[in-house]
């Protein structure tokens, strides 16, 4: 992307936030993984309790780096709509390609790593950055192939963004009701911020770019400060023989579906990809839940959208996050020898939520019955405490909902 090149249209500015929706939905699902394959027990092997407490460390950073990565897609989502366009959660299937987006790096599916690492930092890369930090120098520890990935940054996305939101005359560009904005009130984002003209957009972009890039005087607590310490930490101890992540596949998918793209692999374990495709069916509901109420007004139905805002948000740390970690607990399968498996974050067609709220509410009650009979199913093999708490957890948020 050119820095000289500016949005002028509403057309075009729909576009690019439709593409940063998807990076951002895209980009928190690889930190996730990442996340998910930290070992947890000293019983897993490769550290010490010294190291165990830095892996919990990084974890902990990783969940809430991936949380703000949610609430980015949630800003967008609010300056979509206030320029009368639709929510978007729709992304292509990992792994994507380094070509597919400007960033010219790949967006995958991979363990907590040095290779991990490095995206995560050019994911974040900013314009400038500080001397002291040398990441060539860094990059160059990480992997043989360094030289060979492109910079670019989601914060170039957002440039764009911001001149769009800049230039296109604001009594032109608003047409979205206020009342069909998200709110901190309707949603558990603290941070969320109400588009309602030029100044609360360009109030949206910088805070996305600052947790993101950070600024010059304070980008040691940004992302990408966060992943630059992460890789020299683990260079740093690399040798001990300190192997904080477990041994999970790329790009997994319970199942080879190509209708958003991606070439994963399939899980050959079938009671892990059981587990997998419950994992993406949930997460699929968890999505559509999120995307309906940030779509509609609010007026009249504030109640249903607080609900659903509230069971798709508590189906992240209670159902995806535990199934998510217990999956690379479990054997990929004889395919992948000494592997284990993992969540592929797979979306396939579906049906979008009606906009009648009630039908709604009926459809999201169904499939969470169906889902949680599933769980029940698979309550009945052996699977790991993690799994076993997941499938557990669904079950009663579905009996509440």
């Amino acid at each position: 992307m050119s820095d000289s090149k500016t949005i002028d249209t509403r057309s075009d500015l729909l576009k690019l936030l439709c593409e940063a929706a998807e990076l951002e939905h895209g980009i928190a699902c690889s930190y996730l993984y990442a996340g998910f394959s930290l070992k947890r027990d000293l019983a897993e092997g490769g550290m010490t309790w010294e190291q165990q407490q830095t892996v919990r460390r990084w974890a902990s950073q990783i969940y809430f780096i991936a949380s703000q990565e949610m609430l980015h897609l949630a800003l967008v989502w609010n300056m979509t709509t206030a320029i009368g366009g639709t929510p978007y959660y729709l992304r292509p299937n990992f792994p994507q390609p380094s070509r597919y987006y400007p960033l010219n790096v790949p967006i995958e599916l991979e363990p907590f790593g040095p290779k991990s690492l490095r995206r995560f930092i050019l994911y974040e890369h900013p314009e400038k950055v500080a001397p002291h930090r040398k990441l060539k120098s860094l990059f160059a520890l990480a992997g043989e192939d360094a030289e060979k990935i492109e910079f670019g940054s989601v914060g170039e996305l957002y440039g764009l963004i911001r001149s769009g939101f800049s230039n296109i005359p604001e009594k032109d560009l608003f047409i979205g009701s206020r009342t069909q904005q998200m709110t901190s009130e309707l949603v558990h984002f603290p941070d969320l911020v109400k588009v309602i003209d030029r100044a609360s957009a360009i109030a949206a972009i910088d805070e996305i770019t600052h947790q993101g890039e950070g600024i010059a005087h304070d980008r040691d607590n940004s992302h990408f400060g966060a992943f630059v310490a992460m890789l020299k930490d683990l260079v740093h101890t690399k040798g001990h023989g300190f192997s904080p992540a477990r041994p999970a596949m790329r790009n997994p998918a319970a199942r080879v579906d190509t209708s958003y793209g991606g070439k994963a692999k399939a899980i050959e374990n079938p009671i892990a990809g059981e587990i997998a495709g419950l994992f993406d069916s949930v997460y699929s509901l968890m999505l559509r839940m999120l995307a309906w109420s940030f779509e509609f007004d609010s007026a009249g139905v504030e109640d249903q959208l607080q609900r659903f805002c509230a069971v798709a948000i508590d189906l992240m740390p209670r159902v995806l996050l535990p199934l998510g970690e217990g999956l690379m607990l479990m054997p990929a399968g004889p395919k992948y020898p000494g592997k284990t498996a993992g969540p592929g974050f797979g979306l396939t067609r579906h049906v979008m939520l009606p906009p009648d709220a009630k039908n709604a509410r009926t459809l999201c009650h169904e499939r969470l019955q169906e889902l949680a009979s599933l769980a029940a199913i698979l309550l009945k093999e052996q699977l790991p405490d993690s799994v076993r708490n997941g499938c557990r957890h669904l079950q009663v948020i579905a009996n509440t909902f």
